[in-house]
C-alpha cells in the first residue's frame, strides 16, 4: 500500500469513527503494530500479555521485542502500554501502589521490586492459594500459568500491586 493510499484509509477510518466517538460509543482497538497503547483495564493488559505468549517471546535482559525489553518488567510495561523499552521492577513502583490480597484484581501485579514481577489474571482456586499469571520466565519465556500465591517459595517477597487508573473490566 502506498503512503498516499494509506493516508486515504486513515482519513476514511477517521470519518467513519468520528460519529461513534462523538456518541461515546466504543471504537476499535489500536492496530496490532501500535505496540504503545492506552491500557485502562485489566482485561486489556491481560489480552496484550497473551500476545507475547502466542508469539512465544523468549526471556532476555538484553533483547527487545517491538521495542520492549523481553524481561519480566519489559513484558509488564508492554502489557500496560508504558513507554519503551519499559520500566524495571524497581521503577514500576512509580505507576501504582501496593494493595492487600483481597483487593487483587485482573491486571494487577505480584511485585518484588528487587527481583521479578507477574501480571495477575485470575484466581485458580476458591481458596485463593494460587492464581493464573502472565510472566516472562527465564526458562520458558512468556507464559500464562498457575502460580502459588504470592509466588514460588524461596524466590523473594512478592506483594500485590495496583497500577493507578487501572480498572479490572
Amino acid at each position: 500500500m502506498t503512503s498516499t493510499n494509506r493516508g486515504a484509509f486513515v482519513r476514511r477510518d477517521a470519518l467513519l469513527l468520528a460519529p461513534a466517538a462523538l456518541l461515546g460509543l466504543a471504537t476499535p482497538a489500536l492496530a496490532e503494530d501500535d505496540e504503545r497503547a492506552i491500557v485502562a483495564t485489566g482485561i486489556q493488559a491481560c489480552n496484550r500479555a497473551q500476545r507475547w505468549v502466542d508469539a512465544d517471546v523468549p526471556y532476555s535482559q538484553t533483547s527487545y521485542y517491538n521495542g520492549y525489553r523481553t524481561d519480566c518488567s519489559g513484558y509488564v510495561s508492554f502489557a500496560y502500554g508504558l513507554a519503551r523499552p519499559g520500566l524495571s521492577t524497581y521503577t514500576l513502583r512509580r505507576v501504582g501502589d501496593f494493595i492487600k490480597k483481597p483487593q487483587l484484581k485482573r491486571g494487577d501485579l505480584l511485585l518484588d521490586p528487587t527481583r521479578h514481577v507477574v501480571l495477575f489474571d485470575k484466581w485458580a482456586d476458591a481458596e485463593h492459594t494460587s492464581y493464573w499469571g502472565y510472566e516472562e520466565s527465564s526458562s520458558q519465556g512468556a507464559v500464562h500459568r498457575i502460580i502459588p500465591f504470592p509466588y514460588w517459595p524461596g524466590y523473594g517477597t512478592y506483594r500485590p500491586f495496583h497500577k493507578r487508573g487501572m480498572t479490572p473490566a
